[in-house]
C-alpha cells in the first residue's frame, strides 16, 4: 500500500493557481506593506551602493583600487541574497496558509531562517557552476568544430544556447519552491523543473506578469520599484500553493482568502 500510495503522488500533476496569485499576493501585501518596502529598500540601497562605489574604484590606476573594486562586485551576490531571502520568506509567512504549512514557533524562526540563508547560497553556487560549465562547454566545443565546418559551429552553439535557456526557465521556481517548502538545492531544483514541464504555458504567463510588473516599477525609478518588487515576491510565492487535481486538500488554494 506505501509503495502504491507514493506511485499514486508521483502521477499526481501540480497546477499553478494563476487566477488566484494576484489577489493573493494584494492581501499578503496590505498586511505589512512597510516590511516589504523596507526590505526591498534594503536590498536596493545595497546593491545599488555596492555597485557604484566598485564603479569608482575601478577606475582608478592603482591595483589596489582594481581589486577592492572587483572584491566589492563579487559581494554584491551575497549581500542581495540576505534581503532577497527575507523578503520571499516574509511574503511566504504573509500569504494565506495551506494545510501542508505548519506553524513555526517564533524561536524557531530566526534558526530556520538561517538554514534557509544556507539552501539558498548552495543553490545559487549550484546553479552558477551548472550555468557557467554549460556556457564553457558550449564555447569549447564550438571553436573545436569551427575548424572543420563552421555552419555546423554555429548550429551546436544555437542549440546548447537554446538548451541552457530551457534549463535556466525550469529552474524559474526552485529558490520560491526551497523558501516554501523547505527543499534541498537538488530536491528544490528537480521540483522546479517538474512543475515547469507541467504548467509551461502558466509559467510564461507568470514570468509576463513579473516583467511587466516590474517595468512598469521602472517608470517611477526608486519608488517604483518598492512596491513592484514585493508585490512580484508574493506572486512568486503565491505560484507555489499549487492545486492538484482529485485532491481534496488542495482545494483550498483555489481561493485567494
Amino acid at each position: 500500500m506505501a509503495q502504491f500510495s507514493e506511485a499514486r503522488e508521483r502521477r499526481l500533476t501540480e497546477r499553478l493557481p494563476l487566477t488566484t496569485i494576484i489577489p493573493r499576493a494584494w492581501i499578503g501585501f496590505s498586511q505589512a506593506p512597510w516590511r516589504c518596502v523596507g526590505l526591498t529598500a534594503l536590498m536596493l540601497i545595497t546593491v545599488t551602493g555596492l555597485s557604484l562605489i566598485s564603479r569608482d574604484l575601478q577606475q582608478g590606476e592603482g591595483w589596489w583600487q582594481s581589486t577592492i573594486s572587483d572584491v566589492l562586485f563579487v559581494a554584491t551576490i551575497p549581500t542581495t541574497l540576505l534581503p532577497l531571502v527575507a523578503l520571499l520568506h516574509l511574503a511566504d509567512q504573509l500569504l494565506p496558509a495551506i494545510q501542508t504549512a505548519h506553524p513555526i514557533d517564533a524561536a524557531q524562526e530566526r534558526p530556520r531562517l538561517r538554514w534557509i540563508f544556507r539552501q539558498t547560497a548552495a543553490l545559487v553556487l549550484l546553479e552558477g557552476i551548472i550555468l557557467i560549465g554549460g556556457l564553457q562547454t558550449i564555447r569549447v566545443i564550438g571553436a573545436l568544430i569551427a575548424r572543420q565546418s563552421g555552419v555546423f559551429s554555429a548550429l551546436i552553439l544555437i542549440a546548447g544556447g537554446l538548451a541552457l535557456i530551457l534549463w535556466t526557465l525550469s529552474q524559474t521556481l526552485a529558490l520560491p519552491l526551497l523558501v516554501h517548502h523547505g527543499h534541498r538545492p537538488l530536491a528544490a531544483m528537480e521540483h522546479s523543473r517538474r512543475l515547469v514541464q507541467t504548467n509551461r504555458l502558466k509559467v510564461l504567463a507568470l514570468l509576463g506578469l513579473l516583467i511587466g510588473i516590474n517595468l512598469i516599477g521602472l517608470m517611477g525609478a526608486f519608488i517604483g520599484l518598492l512596491l513592484s518588487i514585493p508585490f512580484s515576491a508574493l506572486m512568486l510565492m503565491a505560484s507555489c500553493r499549487t492545486q492538484t487535481p482529485w485532491v481534496k486538500d488542495s482545494r483550498r488554494n483555489i481561493l485567494p482568502t
